[in-house]
């Protein structure tokens, strides 16, 4: 015995359809959005770390240019994710106390043995897609390591 079943609502499965799909689209995009935010912080910060270790080794011969190269080489595509970022503007390295405040009147390459030297990366990170998913149009973000100076 064959149960025919009488399907008279093709448009109400469609507009069903339609609605669940968009809902998983933005849900898809949201989660795409947020790994692409969490690894631009995460190179950001392992490149802040990575220039705060080559400066504390290098204070006495070292120069903020070459210490903002090694930052900028370091960030690779993080850099490509941040608004209207300039390696000169965007990397500050500093002389720092215990707590990564900077030091007023006090170079970096001048931080004592076991004094701190800091590298700060700061940026504005843009959304893909930030009208569709409701976000914030620019988020600001940075990163920031400080070091015991190891030299002087």
């Amino acid at each position: 015995m064959l149960i025919r079943r009488n399907s008279r609502r093709p448009a109400a499965t469609l507009v069903e359809t339609a609605a669940v799909i968009v809902v998983f689209v933005l849900l898809l995009f949201g989660l795409f959005e947020y790994g692409r935010f969490i690894m631009t912080r995460q190179l950001m910060q392992n490149a802040a770390r990575e220039g705060a270790r080559w400066a504390v080794v290098h204070t006495y011969n070292g120069s903020i240019a070459q210490i903002q190269d090694h930052v900028d080489f370091r960030l690779d595509a993080a850099r490509n994710q941040l608004v209207g970022y300039d390696k000169t503007v965007s990397i500050r390295v500093y002389a720092a106390d215990a707590d990564g405040n900077e030091i007023a009147g006090k170079d970096w390459d001048d931080a004592a043995f076991g004094e701190g030297v800091a590298v700060e990366i700061t940026g504005t990170y843009r959304p893909i897609l930030p009208s569709l998913l409701f976000l914030d149009t620019d988020i600001a973000v940075s990163a920031k390591a400080v070091m015991s100076s190891e030299a002087n």
